[in-house]
C-alpha cells in the first residue's frame, strides 16, 4: 500500500499531490484514443508547483521569453525534487516532465489537481494556471486514491478565446495546435506572414494566461529556483555573434534554450519587425550567411528586405 510518509514527502516538495491507480489513468487515456506506452507499476502521483507570473518587456537590446522560463529549468528542477523525495524511499520509479509520451494534463485532472480550462492548461484553485506538471509511476500498491476535490470549471467565459492573437482557441473547448503561438515559435519550420505578425516573444506565449479570471491574484508564490537570475533578457548581440557552445555557457539552466539558438534567432527577428528595430542589420546579414538552415534563412531574409524598408 502507499505509505504516508511518501504522500507528506512529496508534500513537502511540491504545492499540489494527487495520488491514483495507474491502471484508471492508462484505461482512460485508451478510451480517449491517446496512445500511450503501457506501464507496469501500479502507482502514478501527479504532481503540481507553483510559478510566479512577473512581467518582463522587450528592450532594443535585449528580449523577453515567456514569464514560464524565468529562473531556473523547470524540467530539472521538478526532476530533482522528485529524486530527492524518491532516494529516502526503496521503491522503483519512473518519472516525467513535459517530454515524455504520458498526458499530464489527463492525469492531472483524474488526481484532482486542477480541471482543464479553455485554454488548453490545467487551472487549479488556489495556483491558477501558473503551476508547472509532473508524474511519478512507482512500484508500490496503492490501497486508497488520494483525489483532490475540483469544484470549478470555465462555465461560459471566453476571454481567452477572444484574446488569444492567432485564434488557435475555440468554443467547444479544442484548439489548433499548429496556430497556437507558442507552438509555433517553437517550431523549426519557415514561418508565415500572419504568424511572423502576430508573434510578440522570443519563446512561447502567455496572453491566454494572462487574461485569465481564475489567475486574478495567482502566480504570487516564488520557489527559490525560480528567483530572477539575470537571464531572463537575452542579449540581441548575443543570440547573434556567439556559438552555440558559447550561448549555451552563458545562458545554461533555462528552459528556452531546449530548442537551441537558432529557434530564438528566427524568433528575435520576429520581435525586432515588430519594435521596427532595425539597428543590427549587420548582424541579420552575416547570421544568414553563416547558418545553413532553410527555415531560418527563408525567415531571416524576408524579415530583413521589411527591416531594409523602415
Amino acid at each position: 500500500m502507499i505509505k504516508q510518509e511518501l504522500y507528506q514527502a512529496f508534500k513537502n516538495r511540491f504545492d499540489v499531490v494527487g495520488i491514483i491507480h495507474t491502471n484508471r489513468y492508462l484505461n482512460e487515456a485508451r478510451k480517449m484514443g491517446k496512445k500511450v506506452p503501457n506501464v507496469t507499476y501500479p502507482t502514478m502521483v501527479v504532481l503540481g508547483l507553483a510559478y510566479p507570473m512577473r512581467i518582463i518587456k522587450h528592450t532594443t537590446s535585449h528580449l523577453v521569453p515567456s514569464f514560464y522560463t524565468f529562473g531556473s529549468d523547470y524540467h530539472q528542477v521538478l526532476k530533482t525534487r522528485i529524486d530527492q523525495v524518491m532516494k529516502n524511499f526503496s521503491y522503483d520509479y519512473q518519472l516525467g516532465v513535459d517530454n515524455h509520451p504520458h498526458d499530464e494534463r489527463l492525469a492531472a485532472t483524474l488526481a484532482g489537481v486542477g480541471f482543464f480550462g479553455k485554454n488548453q492548461l490545467i487551472i487549479n484553485k488556489e495556483l491558477g494556471s501558473y503551476m508547472f506538471l509532473g508524474i511519478v509511476f512507482i512500484d508500490v500498491k496503492l490501497d486508497q486514491e488520494i483525489i483532490l476535490e475540483i469544484d470549478d470549471d470555465c462555465g461560459t467565459c471566453r476571454i481567452c478565446i477572444d484574446a488569444c492573437p492567432t485564434k488557435a482557441l475555440y468554443d467547444d473547448g479544442k484548439y489548433d495546435m499548429e496556430k497556437c503561438m507558442s507552438h509555433y515559435n517553437q517550431t523549426k519550420r519557415e514561418l508565415t506572414t500572419p504568424e511572423i505578425e502576430a508573434n510578440y516573444s522570443l519563446f512561447g506565449c502567455d496572453i491566454c494566461q494572462m487574461v485569465c479570471p481564475k489567475n486574478i491574484k495567482k502566480g504570487v508564490k516564488i520557489h527559490q529556483e525560480f528567483e530572477l537570475n539575470g537571464k531572463e533578457m537575452v542579449s540581441i548581440v548575443d543570440l547573434f555573434t556567439k556559438s552555440e557552445k558559447q550561448f549555451k555557457e552563458k545562458y545554461t539552466d533555462t528552459s528556452y534554450l531546449w530548442k537551441g539558438k537558432t529557434i530564438l534567432m528566427r524568433n528575435a527577428l520576429m520581435v525586432m519587425l515588430r519594435q521596427k528595430n532595425n539597428q543590427y542589420m549587420d548582424l541579420i546579414e552575416d547570421s544568414i550567411i553563416k547558418y545553413e538552415t532553410p527555415w531560418y534563412n527563408k525567415t531571416a531574409k524576408g524579415i530583413l528586405e521589411k527591416l531594409r524598408k523602415i
